[in-house]
């Protein structure tokens, strides 16, 4: 199996993760910005200090995998797109989203606002 970046490699590694995947272009989310295409699906299981599950599985998007999560970095239009693509997917169908570096960010916020 070829392995397309390095967070498709952590995602491998973790025990956590039960299923990724990264959306094709055409799975898209309307935005008053711009058309808006996450990053990645992620379903984990929690599990405890043994390595067992601990809890019901979560469905994660992770909207943008960074080697910063300065705002200020981020030009305008995409600092916009990604809050529009919060609003929508935690407001309006209530799944998790979150801008991370790596796959430990999603991990270490099971019960954050993450």
């Amino acid at each position: 199996m070829r392995i397309i970046s390095p967070f498709a490699h952590d995602l491998e590694s973790r025990a956590e993760v039960r299923l990724y995947v990264k959306p094709p272009g055409w799975f898209t989310v309307p935005t008053p910005v711009r058309e808006y295409n996450p990053d990645w699906a992620v379903v984990l299981q929690p599990l405890d200090a043994h390595g067992e599950p601990s809890g019901e599985p979560r469905v994660y998007l992770v909207a943008e995998t960074r080697a910063s999560l300065a705002r200020e970095q981020l030009r305008s239009a995409e600092a916009g797109k990604i809050e529009c693509g919060k609003r929508h997917f935690r407001e309006a169908l209530g799944v998790r989203y979150q801008v991370v570096t790596g796959v430990g960010e999603i991990v270490s916020r099971w019960d954050g606002e993450g």
